[in-house]
C-alpha cells in the first residue's frame, strides 16, 4: 500500500511539473510571438481601413476593415507583416477609434477574422461589445477559406461549432475567396447551412490555359441557393468584372474598380 501512494505521490508531483512548464513555454510564447503582439505603440503603427462594399445600383452597402502597417521608411501604410492573429483586445481598440460619422451612414460593417481568433474563447464577449459599439449596423465577420482549409479538423470542427452558436439576426458570417474547385466546394460544404455570405475571388472564375473552372460561378450560385446564401464578388478591379456580375445578377461587389480601401 505504502509503494502505491509513494507512486501515485509521484504521478501526481510529475503531472503537476509538467503542466506548470506547458503554462510557463505558453506564456511566454504568447509574449515573444512575431507580430503585433510584440509591439507596445502598435495604435500608431497599426489601423483599420475600410474598402467599401457597393451594390448594383453603385449605393454604399457598408465596409469591410482592412489592418494596414505603417512602414516608416517609405512612408506610407501597407499590407502588415508577421501579423497572424491580431489580437482581440487590439481589435476592441482600433475598432473604437472608428469615426462614429462612418458607422451610422452604412448597413454592414464587416471584419476579419482568422480560424484561431473566431474559435477563442474570448470571441463571444467581443462580438457582444462590437455590437453594442456599432450599433444599428450589421456585423459580418469574414472567414477566409483558405485559412478555413488550413486548420486542422479539431479547429474545423471547433469553428463549426461556433458557427452553429452564433445569433446570426446579429452577427453574420461571410467566407471570402472562395475560387472554382471542386476541393474548395468539398471543404466549405459542411459550412453552408451557417453561412449567411460567400466573396468569391472573381480572377479564380476566369478560364485560361493554365487554369481550369471546376464550379462557375452560375454553379456555385445554384449550390448555395437552397441555404439562402448571398453572393458577393470580391477583388473586382475590371469593367469586364462588374458587367459579369451584372450577368449573373450578383448584387454586391467590392475591389478597387469600386474603391480602395481609405482611412475610417
Amino acid at each position: 500500500m505504502t509503494d502505491l501512494t509513494i507512486f501515485l505521490w509521484w504521478i501526481f508531483v510529475i503531472f503537476t511539473l509538467i503542466c506548470i512548464l506547458f503554462c510557463i513555454t505558453a506564456h511566454f510564447r504568447y509574449r515573444n510571438k512575431k507580430g503585433i503582439d510584440q509591439d507596445h505603440d502598435f495604435s500608431s503603427k497599426y489601423k483599420y481601413f475600410g474598402q467599401p462594399i457597393y451594390d448594383q445600383q453603385h449605393s454604399l452597402r457598408g465596409y469591410e476593415l482592412l489592418l494596414r502597417e505603417f512602414d516608416p521608411h517609405q512612408n506610407k501604410w501597407q499590407l502588415p507583416k508577421d501579423v497572424v492573429n491580431f489580437p482581440l483586445s487590439k481589435m476592441v481598440h482600433t475598432i473604437r477609434q472608428i469615426d462614429p460619422q462612418i458607422t451610422e451612414s452604412i448597413q454592414v460593417l464587416a471584419l476579419n477574422m482568422t480560424v484561431s481568433q473566431i474559435t477563442d474563447f474570448r470571441a463571444n464577449y467581443f462580438f457582444k461589445w462590437v455590437l453594442g459599439v456599432i450599433n444599428k449596423q450589421q456585423l459580418s465577420v469574414e472567414l477566409d477559406a483558405y485559412d478555413i482549409r488550413k486548420a486542422n479538423l479539431l479547429q474545423q470542427r471547433r469553428m463549426l461549432s461556433v458557427l452553429k452558436s452564433l445569433n446570426h439576426d446579429h452577427v453574420k458570417i461571410t467566407i471570402e475567396n472562395v475560387d472554382s474547385s471542386k476541393k474548395t466546394y468539398q471543404m466549405l460544404k459542411k459550412f453552408l447551412p451557417f453561412v449567411d455570405y460567400f466573396k468569391f475571388n472573381i480572377h479564380s472564375f476566369k478560364k485560361s490555359r493554365n487554369h481550369w473552372i471546376d464550379i462557375t460561378l452560375a454553379q456555385w450560385q445554384r449550390l448555395i441557393s437552397k441555404y439562402h446564401i448571398t453572393s458577393i464578388v470580391g477583388k473586382v478591379e475590371a469593367q469586364e468584372q462588374i458587367l459579369l456580375a451584372n450577368q449573373l445578377n450578383i448584387n454586391l461587389r467590392q475591389g478597387y474598380a469600386l474603391g480602395r480601401p481609405g482611412k475610417v
